[in-house]
Order: C-alpha cells, then sequence, then structure tokens
C-alpha cells in the first residue's frame, strides 16, 4: 500500500506544477484564451478530474478514521479533515458542471471564474494531499 502511496504522491505532485505552471504562463501566450492554451487545458482537464477523484478518496478515508476515533472534539485534524474533505466536494462539483457545459454542451459556455478558482485551487489540495500520502508511507514503513 506503501508504494501505491507514494505513486499518487507523485502523480499529485507532476499535476499541482502542470496546472501552476500552466495557468501563470498561459498569460503570456494567449493571454485571451482563444487559441493554444485551450487545447492545453483540454488535455490537462481529464487528468485533473482524476486528481479530483484522488483527493476525494484520500480525504474521506481521513474523514472516516478520524470519526471512528472515540474523541469527538473539534481539533485541527477535524477542522482540516472536513474543509479539505467539503471543499474538494464542492470544487470537484463546480469542475465537472463547468467542464461538461464546455465540452458537451457549448463551448462558450465557460464560467471563467470558476476555472480561476479551480487552477489556483487544485494544486494546492494535490500538493497538501500527496504530502499527507508521503507521511502516511513514511509512518506505515517505519511501524
Amino acid at each position: 500500500m506503501t508504494i501505491l502511496k507514494r505513486l499518487a504522491a507523485v502523480y499529485m505532485f507532476l499535476l499541482a506544477a502542470t496546472v501552476a505552471v500552466h495557468f501563470l504562463v498561459n498569460q503570456f501566450y494567449d493571454p485571451k484564451l482563444e487559441g493554444a492554451s485551450l487545447v492545453v487545458w483540454d488535455i490537462i482537464n481529464p487528468f485533473s478530474a482524476a486528481g479530483m477523484v484522488m483527493i476525494l478518496i484520500v480525504a474521506f478515508a481521513r474523514k472516516r478514521r478520524l470519526d471512528a476515533g472515540a474523541d469527538l472534539s473539534v481539533s485541527r485534524e477535524y477542522i482540516e479533515t472536513n474543509v479539505t474533505l467539503y471543499y474538494s466536494a464542492a470544487l470537484f462539483i463546480a469542475f465537472l458542471w463547468n467542464w461538461l457545459g464546455v465540452t458537451v454542451v457549448d463551448p462558450g459556455n465557460a464560467e471563467w471564474l470558476v476555472w480561476m478558482l479551480f487552477d489556483a485551487t487544485l494544486p494546492l489540495l494535490l500538493v497538501s494531499t500527496a504530502l499527507r500520502l508521503l507521511r502516511e508511507a513514511a509512518a506505515a514503513r517505519s511501524a
């Protein structure tokens, strides 16, 4: 299981770097988002969807472990777990709504604020989840 967690963490780090760099760089080569940058986003989006699913799986598993414990007090762990899970779920719903609206319904249907929010926060969620997976893998290996 530790090798799977490490591989997932590497995937998340690479995806986070790709999304963050492209989000910043596309302003220089396609500022009106009319051409090449949209093609790159079309390639990145399925990988982003997979990354979001991975984040949700990790966050849900973490919440189940936390809820199974005897201590139900509000702690840092409780807040981190719930914010990660529910924010990730809301972001994934907004992402799917926007992505499907653009690809299936009408390319002019894009809500750019949703894309900006998604592309600015996805790398943060990916990196924090990847770091958590690496810590869990290291703890399991040393145990």
